[in-house]
C-alpha cells in the first residue's frame, strides 16, 4: 500500500471544547437482559489523542463504541444511566444524523457497513449525504482510496473484493469525510499482516496530523508504540487507564474481587511479553519506564541482561512425516477460476497427512478461502484434482464430504441456521440422527469448553464477534471431523480464548487424529502452533515447509504479505550482536528468555 501525506482535519474552532468524548458514570443494559454490559464507565478523550481500548471478548468494548455516534441509546434500545457528551453534543438529546459530520465509525465486519455496489459510490456516499460540492467529493474520494492502498479501484464491484479489501473501502469512506473523531472496532481483523501494518501506519499519520482516534483492536504488536493511551476493560468495567508502557507493565495474571488469580485476557505486544518473562526469570522486575513497546526497545533491554557467552537456541526444523500411502487430503494440479481469464488457483499441489496442524498464509485475494471452499465442496472442484481419503472429491456428495470435513467460515454469521445458541451447536448432530441424550451430553460439553454455556438460550446474532467465532467453531467441534478447516479462527478473540481455542485444536488432533487446516493472517498463531505452512500468492503455492524456514525467507514474506513475529526479530538481532557467530533465531519467548538466563549463569 502506497502511503501519502495526510491532510490535517478541518480546524476545530477555538470556541469548541478540546474534550471530544466525555463519559460520566455510564452504565448500559441491553433490552431484555438482566446484567449491565457497561458498568460505571467514566473517562474523557481530548482532541488529538490516540486511545486503544483492550479487553476480553464480550467485556463491552464494542458496546462502548456505539455510544460515540448515538447508536446507543437511539437505535439500540436498553437502559442507559449516566451522562455522555460526544464532540460537544449531549448524547441523549442529539440525533444520530447530527454525529455524522463529527464521528466516523469503522466496524469489525465490512459487509455490515458497505451499502453500495461500486467502490467509488461507497466512498462518495457520506460526502454526498453531507451535500458537499461535486468537485470536492471526487477529489476527496480519490485521496481516500489512495490512502488505503486502493488507488484505481473506484470502478470495481464490492462483490469482487476480498474481505480485507472491503475493510479498506470502509476505512476510505470514513476518511473521505474527514471526521473530528475516528472510531474503529477491530478494523484490521480481515487484513493480511502487511495490510494491517499499512493501516496502522495510516492511523499513526492521521493521529500526528491531529485526528482524534479511539480504537478497539486485538493486534497490538505494530500498534503499541503508536498510541498515546490505553484503556483496559473487563466484564463491563474499566480496569486501567494510562500510558502504554504502564498498561503493558501489568502482570499477565491478577486477582479478582473474590481473591482468585485470573489471567489478563488482553493481548500484549510480544516485546512486552518478552520483557515481563525476562524480568521474572532473572528476578529483576521491569519498571514501567523501561517497558519495551517494539522490537528495537526489546533488543536494547535484552542486551542489558545477556552474558557474553550467550548462545541462542538452535531451533531444529520440525521433522516432516514421511508421505503416507493414502494421505487424508491430496491436491494435485488444481487450477480454478470463477469464469475469469486468470485463474484464482493455478496448478496447486500438496498432500496432507493425518493429525497435522497446518497453516495457509498469503495476501488477501491470494486464493486461500477459494481453496478451502473447494476442499469443502462448496465450489465444485475439477475432476481428479482433490482427493479425500483416496476418493475423487468431485464424485462425492455433500453428505459424504461433510461426514469427513468441517468448515468454520471467516464470517461466522454466514453459517448460523437457528435463532438459539444451544440449537446451533446441536443442529449438525440432529440432522445426522443422533439420539436426544447423546446430543444433550455433547452439546453441553462443547458449550462449556468454548465458554458459551451461559449464553445457551441467546440468539447467535446477539453475541460479540469473538463469541460468534467460538460458537462457529463449536458447531464443528461437536461433529469431530477428520479434517477441520478454520478460516481466520482467532479473529475477535482475546489472548486467553485464542490460546484456549488452539489448545482445543491440539486436543482434537491428539484424540481423534484430526488434521486442522488454518487459514490465517496471525503470524504469532503460526509461529506458536503450526507444524507446517503453505503460502499462496496470486493463486500459486510459493512455499510448503516449517514456520522457522518461512520466517527466515525475507523474499517469501514480502511476496506473501507476511511479517515476522516480534520475538523472531528480537532473537535474531540479539544473536547478531554476539561473538558466538550466526545462530538460528527462535519463535518462542520462553526459549529466548531461557537462553539469556543460561548466558548469565555462564558469564557469572
Amino acid at each position: 500500500m502506497t502511503m501519502v501525506d495526510v491532510a490535517t482535519p478541518a480546524t476545530v474552532s477555538q470556541s469548541v471544547s478540546r474534550v471530544v468524548v466525555d463519559l460520566q458514570s455510564i452504565s448500559y443494559t441491553y433490552e431484555g437482559e438482566g446484567q449491565p454490559v457497561l458498568n460505571d464507565i467514566s473517562f474523557q478523550v481530548d482532541d488529538g489523542e490516540f486511545v486503544l481500548i483492550l479487553g476480553p471478548s464480550g467485556c463491552g468494548k464494542s458496546t462502548l463504541l456505539q455510544l460515540f455516534n448515538g447508536t446507543i441509546p437511539h437505535t439500540l434500545k436498553g437502559a442507559l444511566a449516566g451522562e455522555a457528551s460526544i464532540c460537544g453534543h449531549a448524547l441523549t438529546t442529539t440525533k444520530v444524523a447530527t454525529f455524522a459530520t463529527d464521528v466516523g465509525m469503522v466496524f469489525q465486519d465490512p459487509d455490515a457497513q458497505i451499502i453500495c455496489t461500486r467502490v467509488r459510490d461507497e466512498v462518495c456516499f457520506g460526502l454526498e449525504n453531507l451535500c458537499r460540492p461535486a468537485a470536492e467529493i471526487m477529489e476527496q474520494q480519490v485521496e481516500a482510496l489512495r490512502l488505503v492502498g486502493l488507488d484505481g479501484f473506484g470502478d470495481r464491484s464490492v462483490f469482487d473484493l476480498s474481505g480485507g479489501q472491503k475493510q479498506r473501502v470502509s476505512i476510505a469512506a470514513v476518511l473521505a469525510v474527514r471526521p473530528r473523531l475516528l472510531v474503529l472496532d477491530e478494523p484490521t481483523a480481515n487484513l493480511d499482516p502487511a495490510g494491517m501494518a499499512d493501516v496502522f501506519v495510516l492511523l499513526h499519520a492521521l493521529h500526528k496530523a491531529g485526528t482524534t482516534i479511539v480504537m478497539v483492536e486485538h493486534r497490538v504488536d505494530e500498534l503499541a508504540d503508536r498510541v498515546s493511551r490505553v484503556i483496559m476493560m473487563d466484564r463491563g468495567r474499566m480496569t486501567f487507564d494510562g500510558p502504554p508502557r504502564e498498561a503493558f507493565s501489568q502482570p499477565r495474571a491478577a486477582r479478582s474481587e473474590e481473591g482468585d488469580v485470573v489471567p489478563v485476557s488482553a493481548w500484549f505486544p510480544q516485546a512486552a511479553e518478552f520483557a515481563l518473562a525476562l524480568g521474572t526469570a532473572c528476578g529483576v522486575p521491569i519498571q514501567a519506564k523501561d517497558m519495551p513497546l517494539n522490537v528495537a526497545e526489546a533488543v536494547t533491554l535484552g542486551e542489558r541482561f545477556i552474558g557474553v557467552a550467550a548462545v541462542m537456541p538452535s531451533v531444529p526444523a520440525a521433522s516432516m512425516s514421511s508421505p503416507e500411502t493414502t494421505p487424508l487430503l491430496r491436491v494435485q494440479h488444481l487450477s480454478f477460476g470463477y469464469d475469469r481469464v486468470e485463474p484464482i488457483l493455478d496448478d496447486v499441489n500438496f498432500d496432507l497427512g493425518r493429525g497435522r496442524l497446518v497453516a495457509i498464509c498469503g495476501r488477501n485475494g491470494s486464493g486461500k478461502t477459494t481453496l478451502a471452499r473447494l476442499v469443502m465442496g462448496i465450489n465444485d472442484a475439477p475432476r481428479k484434482t482433490i482427493f479425500l481419503n483416496g476418493k475423487d472429491l468431485s464424485a462425492l456428495g455433500p453428505k459424504e464430504i461433510s461426514a469427513e470435513v468441517g468448515y468454520v467460515f471467516q464470517n461466522p454469521d454466514h453459517q448460523f441456521v437457528t435463532d438459539r445458541v444451544w440449537d446451533e451447536v446441536a443442529y449438525g448432530l440432529t440432522v445426522r440422527g443422533y439420539a436426544d441424550d447423546a446430543i444433550r451430553m455433547r452439546v453441553d460439553e462443547v458449550l462449556g469448553i468454548v465458554d458459551l454455556a451461559r449464553y445457551a438460550e441467546r440468539s447467535p446474532f446477539s453475541l460479540s464477534l469473538g463469541e460468534r467465532r467460538r460458537l462457529s467453531v463449536a458447531t464443528m467441534l461437536v461433529l469431530e471431523p477428520r479434517l477441520l478447516i478454520l478460516d481466520e479462527p482467532t479473529i475477535g478473540q482475546d489472548h486467553e480464548r485464542a490460546q484456549l481455542l488452539m489448545g482445543l485444536m491440539v486436543r482434537l488432533r491428539e484424540r481423534y487424529n484430526t488434521t486442522v487446516l488454518m487459514i490465517t493472517h496471525d503470524v504469532r498463531l503460526v509461529a506458536e502452533w503450526a507444524d507446517r505452512v503453505l503460502v499462496l500468492s496470486r493463486g500459486r503455492l510459493l512455499f510448503d515447509g516449517t514456520p522457522e524456514n518461512m520466517f527466515a525467507d525475507e523474499a517469501l514474506l514480502a511476496a506473501g504479505g507476511l511479517l515476522t513475529p516480534p520475538v523472531f526479530d528480537i532473537s535474531r538481532r540479539i544473536a547478531a550482536a554476539l561473538p558466538a557467530g550466526p545462530v538460528r533465531p527462535t519463535l518462542s519467548v520462553p526459549a529466548l528468555v531461557d537462553a539469556i538466563v543460561k548466558s548469565r549463569k555462564v558469564a557469572a
